[in-house]
């Protein structure tokens, strides 16, 4: 039986609270960008790759299918590693608003890429939530080198993130959610574990307060989060999921005033309201394509 719109959506929507959550675990972790994102990674690809290894190689075979998700897999190790590297040297609100706008890329990309229309109402919950989030960083932008650093890493965490999502709409249909999840995952891991070993960074050492964020960070956004949204790629287009991710600004903002006492200014809130505003316009017309469902 296939899932109805609302419940695609409330999966999504579930996916995009649990993500939320990443930027002040991360924030709170004390360890380089590199060992984060392995972590992250490795522990979360666990259990989805042992729930693939039982799944077996169902659909493996068609096409070369399985290429997908290994490209899936590098271009979310580098959208780790990119973006954390980014919160380590700008402010949460920044960091995670400039992750975040993908749906530009993947708007203007899928089109060629995925040959699905998009709509305008999409469109215009682009271009709001481009607004939004302009109004959210303006205040972090250019304040130093480190700053632009960090904002370039965050752009750079965005377009690598376009990358997976499209991967994912092109090939969550075809595969099963634990062996797609599973092999992505996997394969993430197992690039940001050598990253770790060819820059030398250590795995150990760190306090207890750092290990226990590590493990949230791979249970809450990554096994939750991420893996909601990858079941949802399968029933709603890509550009509207990206779409959708934005509301993680909201989220990571609201965190980070009550846990790291990083009050937004009113430049800010308003900004998170337009994001909001334009999820909000962007999925309420939609309509799950029936191809899809089959």
């Amino acid at each position: 039986m296939q899932p109805g719109r609302s419940s695609a959506h409330l999966v999504l929507f579930i996916g995009v609270a649990a993500v939320s959550s990443a930027a002040v675990l991360i924030r709170e972790a004390d360890a380089p960008a590199l060992v984060i994102a392995a972590y992250r990674l490795g522990l979360a690809a666990l259990p989805t790759g042992a729930l693939a290894l039982a799944a077996g190689r169902r659909g493996a075979s068609r096409d070369g299918l399985w290429m997908w998700p290994l490209l899936a897999g590098g271009f979310l190790a580098l959208h780790f590693g990119f973006w954390i590297a980014s919160l380590q040297q700008t402010s949460v609100i920044t960091s995670v608003v400039l992750v975040t706008t993908n749906p530009l890329f993947v708007g203007l990309a899928s089109p060629l890429v995925l040959r699905e229309r998009v709509s305008a109402a999409t469109w215009a919950g682009i271009g709001i939530a481009t607004v939004g989030a302009g109004l959210m960083a303006a205040e972090d932008l250019g304040e130093g080198l480190g700053t632009l650093a960090g904002d370039a890493y965050a752009l750079l965490g965005a377009a690598f993130g376009a990358c997976y999502l499209m991967i994912g709409r092109r090939v969550r249909p075809q595969m099963s959610w634990s062996g797609y999840v599973g092999v992505v995952y996997s394969v993430a891991a197992v690039l940001l574990v050598a990253s770790v070993v060819v820059t030398r960074e250590p795995f150990t050492g760190y306090s207890t307060k750092t290990f226990l964020m590590l493990g949230l960070l791979a249970l809450v956004p990554q096994l939750v989060g991420h893996s909601a949204i990858n079941w949802s790629l399968a029933y709603v287009p890509a550009t509207l999921v990206a779409v959708a991710i934005l509301g993680e600004a909201v989220g990571a903002t609201i965190l980070a005033t009550i846990v790291l006492k990083e009050t937004p200014s009113a430049l800010e809130i308003a900004g998170a309201l337009l994001v909001l505003t334009a999820v909000y316009v962007a999925l309420r017309p939609s309509r799950l394509p029936a191809a899809d469902l089959g």
